[in-house]
């Protein structure tokens, strides 16, 4: 038997590249997708097929023909609404289509940990907490998100096939260490929004481990966060080697919370559910990810960024 063919789709973004990679080091035959065209310079070996176009494109079922699985990272980080309707819940509604023509017994779905809702201050988030009820006060990233999940679980059901959905936490890594879970900055200085709880971090690195593992595991959805989540201070004590941020003005996130509103149209934090779902002090368990994927033990949270922090000069 030959090595399973997977297609993967998105390798043009962070997450998609480390999935490619990941994929190439296990030894899989892999069909890399961009819908925009290919920056990275790929292997050129017979083993890798780079392609590109559009998800929704006739000659999807043809490339997906022959893959044991789809490994879906396309998406969108900002835009309208319009764009992550497009983007995020149109496309991968076609690429589920394309691979029910095709015969692709399984998909691997890279989805997000901003599909739940905030609960209670103090409350740990694992798979059974409620997903966000009102996701129309929420971003329009975190909509498109959940209704993603939505589409892909009814095209899997209609074709008979395996789906896992793998919510990744805020990924960081070399070159990409910020997140929304901080607070807004303007040049050296950050407002810093809250203090407890954990920030829920995915390092790059187990991103594509996680991913990629997905396509020989049972099918699962769960969270995938790092072994060891800092709270904001510990974090930032742990940037501070970088020079910045240079000044930090704490706020706490209750003072925020009084003055937000339930208004959907309230720029981010000033929209209470967003403010909640980023800035409440809440627990994270991505043990399920660990066990039912094999993933490898990290090391230490300081350990990791001083290790990207190193690989993000040196890029």
């Amino acid at each position: 038997m030959g090595a399973l063919r997977v297609f993967i789709s998105g390798t043009g973004s962070y997450v998609g590249r480390a999935v490619a990679d990941y994929a190439m080091r296990k030894g899989y035959e892999v069909v890399l997708h961009s819908r925009y065209g290919h920056r990275a310079n790929w292997p050129d070996v017979p083993e890798v097929f780079p392609v590109e176009g559009p998800l929704d494109g006739p000659d999807m079922p043809g490339l997906l023909t022959g893959c044991a699985a789809v490994i879906h990272v396309a998406g969108r980080m900002s835009g309208t609404e319009d764009e992550f309707r497009k983007d995020v819940v149109e496309d991968s509604a076609a690429l589920m289509r394309a691979a029910g023509k095709a015969g692709v017994p399984r998909v691997v779905l890279a989805g997000s940990v901003s599909v739940y809702g905030a609960g209670n201050p103090g409350e740990v988030i694992t798979e059974d907490s409620p997903l966000e009820p009102r996701p129309d006060l929420r971003d329009a990233y975190m909509r498109a998100k959940l209704a993603q999940e939505e589409v892909m679980r009814a095209e899997a059901i209609k074709a008979g096939m395996d789906l896992s959905i793998l919510r990744l936490g805020a990924i960081w890594g070399p070159g990409r260490l910020w997140s929304a879970h901080f607070g807004p900055t303007k040049g050296a200085v950050l407002i810093r929004i809250g203090r407890d709880g954990q920030v829920p971090l995915c390092e790059i690195d187990r991103a594509g481990e996680a991913l990629v593992s997905a396509v020989t595991a049972t099918p699962c959805t769960v969270n995938v966060l790092d072994d060891d989540l800092p709270d904001r201070v510990r974090f930032l004590n742990a940037l501070s080697v970088s020079g910045w941020p240079r000044v930090i003005l704490p706020v706490h996130w209750r003072l925020l919370d009084r003055i937000a509103g339930d208004n959907p149209n309230r720029p981010g934090l000033l929209c209470r559910p967003t403010l909640r779902a980023r800035m409440m002090p809440l627990g994270w368990d991505g043990s399920r990810a660990v066990a039912a994927l094999g993933l490898a033990p990290q090391h230490e949270f300081e350990a990791l960024m001083a290790a990207n922090l190193i690989a993000g000069v040196e890029a």
